[in-house]
């Protein structure tokens, strides 16, 4: 039987050579849909590291005075009296789940990795509930050691120092800058800080400097709206031309995902467009090739094919075309891992194997249709109209 569809498609090769090449489109925009679709999967899968549920970050803007750290100061003992604040810490304006990042490469010996930077008070590993791994979270006498202390997640760990142990080490140590060479005092558990659908990315975090005006807030679960109107206003009362815009970090983080998913949602558009086009290509091209077989089919009928037998022959014929149709598109895919493209970030073999299966079953839903036309021909009207 399969050496008889052979036959068949080979005598008919010009006609489904356009079959063919509609299977090579839609396994490359499945391949693509599938391959972003579980790259983003697999990172919403993963955990986020952190709680940022009942955590509040109160945007500062201190106006004219000058008096920064002064102020700081004043908010931090303001914080302390209220018995709804478990813990605060300041940051720089690049807070998780914010709209400002900081980047910045990293040295040690001959390595050298970018990652994001966060200047903030030490207590902000309680703060985002933070897993510490290993060593310890930052003091205050470490802020009277020649470097700065400093405290990385897991990814920056194995990237820059592989096997060693990375507690104690100095960072940037060639540089002129005293400023930027940082030893590391603790590492912790990877955290997302961008969105849920972030790859985890290194992550360096150092005490905070003057120009840290937002600060992190983790609140007790009863506390409200009520107090958060009282605490926004009996911050303002502090400062005489102050300014606080109190944002939970929950929202934040939701807005960041809606903004990530904004491309995804776009992109899964467009390729469902094409797949449908290529779909209904290739519904016509069936049925076009089967009005042009009437001739055949009843002559098999007539020889005693069963409605089943025409049933399968289309549809076998379609799944050779789809098989000689992905070939060539599994040719282009598996170069990606063979290649090591975006160092194999992307779960490729999975990605192929959704693709391969997508692309049967889109084509068996295509074919069967037309196939149950064929099957229902009479052979004697057939041979008539032939």
């Amino acid at each position: 039987m399969l050496k008889h569809l052979f036959k068949l498609i080979w005598k008919k090769k010009k006609t489904n050579f356009l079959m063919m090449l509609e299977i090579f489109v839609s396994f490359l925009i499945l391949f693509a849909a599938w391959s972003l679709g579980l790259y983003y999967y697999r990172n919403y899968s993963q955990p986020a590291g952190s709680s940022t549920e009942n955590v509040w970050a109160l945007y500062c803007s201190f106006g004219t005075d000058t008096t920064r750290e002064q102020n700081k100061d004043l908010i931090r003992q303001k914080l302390k009296t209220y018995p709804q604040v478990e813990f605060f810490a300041f940051s720089e304006s690049n807070v998780p789940f914010g709209f400002s990042s900081s980047n910045r490469r990293f040295d040690y010996q001959q390595t050298k990795v970018a990652a994001d930077f966060m200047r903030v008070d030490p207590e902000i590993v309680q703060v985002l509930q933070l897993k510490l791994i290993a060593g310890k979270f930052p003091d205050a006498a470490d802020n009277l050691n020649k470097f700065r202390p400093a405290i990385i997640n897991r990814t920056l760990n194995n990237k820059l120092f592989k096997n060693e142990n990375a507690l104690g080490k100095i960072l940037n140590e060639k540089s002129d800058d005293p400023e930027e060479k940082m030893q590391v005092v603790g590492i912790v558990e990877n955290f997302k800080f961008k969105s849920d659908f972030q790859e985890i990315a290194p992550c360096l975090l150092t005490t905070g400097d003057k120009w840290s005006s937002v600060c992190l807030v983790r609140v007790k679960p009863e506390a409200d709206v009520n107090f958060e109107a009282k605490l926004s206003k009996e911050l303002l009362n502090i400062g005489k031309d102050w300014s606080i815009e109190v944002q939970h970090m929950d929202n934040m983080k939701i807005n960041q995902n809606k903004i990530a998913l904004i491309p995804i949602l776009i992109l899964f558009i467009v390729y469902s467009f094409l797949v449908f086009n290529v779909a209904l290509g290739l519904f016509g091209v069936l049925f076009q090739t089967i009005n042009r077989r009437r001739g055949e089919i009843g002559v098999r009928r007539a020889m005693g094919a069963t409605k089943n037998d025409i049933l399968w022959q289309f549809t076998g014929e379609t799944l050779v075309i789809a098989t000689f149709g992905m070939s060539l598109g599994l040719f282009f895919a598996i170069q990606f891992p063979l290649l090591h493209v975006f160092d194999n970030r992307v779960p490729w073999f999975l990605a192929i194997l959704c693709a391969i299966i997508s692309v049967y079953i889109l084509v068996i839903l295509c074919a069967i249709l037309p196939s149950r036309q064929a099957a229902m021909i009479y052979p004697a009207i057939a041979l008539h109209e032939d």
